[in-house]
């Protein structure tokens, strides 16, 4: 009885093995059929196989900021800038750009060849405002300003509905800078216009540091402090011409 369980056992691993067998030839057979179903790939330093156009496009191109400037002290603006080698086009950047703004409100992305050509070509929405009227929406097609090097691109606005695209590392008022006004947007309002409808264009700030310094001077009994207060009153004036306004400023409460 012993013999004939152990010939049964044997006969039963044989066939275990025999299936086990078939089946590892059957997987092997089927994982050549798939692989010779794929594309065959190139090995990468290969003189046959040039490198792909995502890999071509990242390593010609520079990702740049969009920025703005507004050169009009008497309104505001609002824009939106698109991309038109997109379809449709696609919005890249855009702001409210307060009177005298200079700059500094950087928004992502345009992509840039890091050498130019020609034909690149944006879109430019906006609307203009003061504190009464909000104007008609303008609309432009700009090309983008022959380049050495990518740089931020910078949306400029002038009075009469005048603008600008600048490429620029720089901003206004640095000897870099590119654009067509060299001077920033307060120097170059006062230059133009004096000081007085330039510093009227701004909200009423005198300088957060004298706000009721008079009244501290007159605390602590500066011998000096008459002197400073009326310079500093003085200084007001000229800015503002508001009397009630500057001595606000001067003569309130003093906060440490």
């Amino acid at each position: 009885m012993i013999f004939k369980a152990l010939d049964g056992y044997r006969v039963l691993m044989r066939s275990i093995t025999v299936a086990l067998l078939l089946l590892a030839a059957t997987v092997a057979v089927s994982c050549k059929r798939a692989a010779d179903a794929l594309p065959v790939v190139h090995n990468a330093s290969s003189t046959e196989v040039s490198a792909s156009p995502a890999a071509a496009t990242t390593k010609d191109v520079a990702s740049v900021m969009i920025d703005s400037v507004n050169y009009m002290h008497e309104r505001s603006t609002k824009y939106t800038l698109y991309d038109l080698s997109k379809t449709p086009p696609q919005a890249i950047g855009g702001a409210i750009v307060d009177r005298l703004g200079t700059g500094g409100e950087k928004g992502c992305c345009l992509s840039l060849p890091k050498t130019w050509r020609p034909g690149m070509k944006v879109r430019l929405d906006w609307h203009e405002s003061d504190r009464e009227n909000i104007y008609e929406q303008q609309t432009r097609e700009l090309e983008i300003p022959r380049y050495t090097t990518p740089a931020d691109v910078y949306v400029v606005f002038y009075p009469e509905h005048r603008v600008e695209l600048v490429v620029s590392a720089a901003e206004p008022g640095h000897p870099d800078w590119q654009g067509q006004v060299k001077k920033a947007p307060w120097e170059q309002c006062v230059e133009t216009y004096g000081r007085k409808p330039c510093k009227a264009a701004l909200p009423k700030q005198f300088d957060t540091n004298a706000k009721g310094v008079c009244t501290y001077f007159k605390q602590e009994n500066r011998p000096d402090g008459d002197l400073n207060c009326q310079a500093l009153m003085n200084q007001c004036m000229t800015d503002y011409e508001d009397e009630p306004f500057c001595k606000g400023i001067l003569w309130g409460e003093y906060k440490k």
